[in-house]
């Protein structure tokens, strides 16, 4: 009598697991894809924002510029403009927000790539590991088994942030 095969040597059994890991870094791809999606609205919502309150600051200048304006006119004028610069809503803190938004947006789109890069990684591996199944082919379920493990290398690193 034989014993049976350890399990990663199985490919029945390894192409039931990195089935399971596809989805689930398939579910990570999408989850990302979507908070890239979501940052970059955001970040254009607050681009729109910052120019519109630039043109307004514009408009409050050549106001406050006026020839024969009164002194406390114009110095109302200036104060506005500054108001328009400062605070939570300011210009600044949205020029700012905008800047954190583009650079979150960058940093999920470059998360959902590498995880896409594992998942096709992993498929390729399944689809190998059932062809040596098929082709009872030693060598096809040798490499399936080194692509299944690159996949997962390659899926884990997107999820920590590194990229490729």
């Amino acid at each position: 009598m034989t014993s049976p095969e350890p399990f990663f040597r199985r490919p029945v059994a390894l192409i039931g697991a990195l089935t399971v890991l596809a989805v689930i870094v398939h579910l990570g791809t999408a989850a990302a894809q979507r908070e890239s999606m979501q940052a970059s609205l955001a970040a254009s919502d607050a681009f729109v924002m910052a120019a519109n309150l630039q043109a307004r600051e514009t408009v409050m200048m050549a106001h406050a510029n006026t020839p024969g304006l009164d002194r406390d006119v114009r110095a109302g004028a200036l104060g506005d403009v500054m108001r328009l610069r400062q605070g939570e809503m300011g210009l600044e803190a949205i020029k700012a927000r905008h800047d954190t938004l583009r650079a979150q947006a960058q940093t999920a789109a470059a998360r959902a790539g590498g995880l896409g890069l594992g998942e096709a990684v992993l498929l390729l591996a399944i689809l190998l590991l059932a062809a040596s199944e098929a082709a009872a082919s030693g060598a096809l379920a040798r490499l399936g088994q080194v692509l299944g493990g690159v996949g997962v290398v390659v899926a884990l690193a997107a999820a920590v942030g590194l990229s490729f």
